[in-house]
């Protein structure tokens, strides 16, 4: 008990005092693939995507793979969200529970841009030429294995490959170049996800990392980039759980840290109360960000028999753009 006090007290002075110091830290840096970084879930963005010590949540594979091996029983989810600029996000998962240790899951994500309108430099009075409109999109599919190696410490990861066709491109030497080369815009990346989740003993505190988006650099043309990897370190902990209360309801809280390839490090907040396994209210807060900051999120849990429904909200605030609204829907059989 005494190791596990100073454990939890030794990690609050960690997320007190490092981001202080990774602040200090300014970089600039360039990914493709970008839509990778919409946050999907309602659970998850309704607790401001603190979400990397989250388990039992068939999302949980998008955030940390580890936190997949204390999945209830079998199920699938299902996640939209009308993202910012008109963009049409999906994303969809599934996982089979072979044993109380090992969980097998696959996931789809979609992205749809929409109708964007083309032009092409031209030497005329306008000095472009109209293209049409042409349909971005991207997609990433993968699966995963998750395992408890213990009681108190579990691994996961999910291999995968993103896809992503931008159209056609043309492109000249120079300004002056009047010889055009048409390009086709379309490119494919495999890419891992890697994560660990571990309970020192305390209540139900945990400590998990994640490493997302790991792949080798590709390019467009010339122009080479990678995947935008994160790191992530979190925990979370049922701040009701030492005080015996009621068992009926759950407060918990969470904070991670984000080490982003292409940003300045960033703190997510959140806050989820659940009562009776049932109702879910959430709230959460994003610092460092240009636009976001604080979302909102409700859920509804309904057990019938040895299956369970579940209905999730959030509401996602922006400073410049309209606020986002995202839907989830989950079932799991036991």
């Amino acid at each position: 008990m005494l190791k596990s006090r100073r454990l939890l007290v030794m990690t609050m002075i960690l997320i007190m005092v490092l981001p202080q110091n990774v602040w200090a830290v300014k970089k600039l840096a360039q990914t493709g693939f970008k839509w990778l970084s919409i946050p999907i879930g309602a659970r998850a963005i309704g607790m401001g995507a603190a979400v990397t010590t989250m388990d039992g949540d068939l999302t949980t594979v998008f955030w940390n793979p580890a936190g997949m091996a204390h999945i209830e029983g079998s199920g699938f989810s299902f996640s939209n969200v009308a993202w910012i600029a008109d963009i049409n996000h999906m994303a969809a998962s599934g996982a089979y529970k072979f044993s109380d240790r090992l969980v097998l899951s696959a996931q789809v994500v979609s992205v749809d841009y929409g109708d964007i309108n083309g032009t092409m430099r031209a030497n005329n009075a306008s000095g472009f030429i109209d293209l049409g409109t042409f349909s971005p999109s991207g997609l990433s599919a993968g699966v995963g294995l998750s395992s408890a190696i213990s009681n108190k410490f579990s691994v996961g990861g999910v291999l995968k490959y993103c896809y992503e066709d931008l159209g056609t491109a043309y492109t000249s030497q120079n300004l002056a170049d009047d010889e055009i080369t048409e390009v086709d815009a379309t490119l494919g990346v495999p890419a891992f996800d890697l994560g660990t989740l571990f309970y020192p003993g305390y209540a139900d505190l945990r400590i998990g990392m994640t490493l997302a988006n790991f792949s080798q650099e590709k390019s467009y043309v010339a122009e080479s980039f990678p995947l935008p990897l994160t790191f992530r370190l979190g925990t979370a902990m049922d701040v009701l759980a030492p005080l015996n209360l009621s068992s009926n309801q759950k407060m918990t809280v969470a904070i991670d840290l984000i080490h982003a390839r292409d940003y300045t490090e960033r703190i997510h907040m959140g806050v989820e109360y659940v009562l009776n396994d049932m109702i879910s209210l959430r709230t959460g807060y994003k610092t460092n960000y240009d636009d976001e900051n604080f979302t909102l999120g409700a859920g509804f849990k309904h057990h019938l028999g040895p299956m369970a429904f579940e209905f999730d909200y959030a509401f996602n605030n922006f400073s410049t753009f309209n606020p986002v609204h995202m839907f989830s829907f989950g079932l799991s059989v036991k």
